[in-house]
């Protein structure tokens, strides 16, 4: 296990989220994936664990600071909610192969809306 390079991996993903407005999972799962070889389907539940307290570490920072539409909570809470439940019942039978490639779906998705956003100028 190359702890150093899995670090530095990790770092180059908090600025990429930071500069990009991206979440960093997908870039931790591959390098939990690849570089530590952990198995996928605990790199993409560990992921979310992660994404999960920095969530609730920030969760009465923003709102109390008025960075939260309130509106906008519940329609994302609803859709959350159910949707974390069902997916935590999926995972556990699911086929790694179809995982790997709905992840990779995923991260095609996430890097061609990246490229397009940049020709567009909307960021």
């Amino acid at each position: 296990m190359n702890t150093l390079l899995l670090t530095v991996l990790i770092w180059c993903g908090g600025i990429a989220a930071g500069l990009l407005g991206i979440g960093s999972g997908a870039l931790k799962v591959l390098a939990m994936d690849r570089i530590m070889c952990v198995p996928f389907k605990v790199s993409t539940t560990t992921s979310n664990f992660m994404i999960g307290v920095t969530a609730a570490a920030s969760a009465g920072i923003y709102p109390g600071n008025g960075y939260v539409e309130p509106a906008l909570v519940m329609p994302v809470v609803l859709g959350v909610l159910p949707g974390s439940m069902l997916g935590s019942r999926i995972l556990p039978k699911a086929q790694l192969k179809v995982l790997r490639a709905i992840f990779t779906l995923a991260i095609l998705a996430l890097g061609i809306e990246m490229i397009y956003n940049g020709f567009t100028g909307r960021f």
